[in-house]
């Protein structure tokens, strides 16, 4: 499956391919190694994002009051996906992954956006251990747009 240009079907972290492996699949094998550098480069805000819904939303009040109602509701957000990985409920969890990246994109939480989106392309293809690792960044990376996020709207 392919998601954002990245190859998600993957084991473990390999350079050169087994006997009787394909190259395809020792590429395959490779993609944890090469999506974990995508999000790293991924911008954990997207300032060009937040002017475009700045001009769709027409209203400076109305973007202040959308990023700080997604500053609210962040949290739980994140838990309602940390929680289903935990449970290992991959329905929920997939729905929660969705929906977080739906929001982030709105956001523009770029970052937060792919690591949801691998987390919920991960869980469609069955492969609930590398979910839960991928969604292991949904903490951190929360915090970090939280603070990105909080310097944008104190305007420092």
């Amino acid at each position: 499956m392919d998601v954002m240009g990245l190859s998600v079907k993957s084991g473990k972290n390999k350079t050169a391919p087994e006997p009787g492996q394909s190259d395809r699949a020792a590429t395959l094998e490779q993609a944890p190694r090469r999506y974990r550098a995508r999000i790293n480069r991924a911008p954990v805000l997207d300032r060009m994002r937040v002017q475009e819904l700045a001009g769709d939303i027409h209203s400076q009040s109305r973007l202040l009051e959308f990023l700080n109602l997604f500053l609210v509701l962040l949290p739980s957000r994140v838990n309602n996906v940390a929680g289903a990985l935990a449970s290992g409920d991959p329905q929920a969890a997939s729905a929660a992954a969705q929906s977080l990246a739906s929001s982030a994109a709105m956001a523009g939480a770029a970052r937060l956006e792919l690591v949801a989106l691998l987390v919920d392309s991960d869980l469609r293809i069955g492969r609930m251990d590398r979910a839960r690792e991928t969604g292991r960044r949904l903490g951190p990376d929360a915090a970090e747009l939280a603070s990105a996020l909080s310097r944008l709207l104190t305007g420092r």
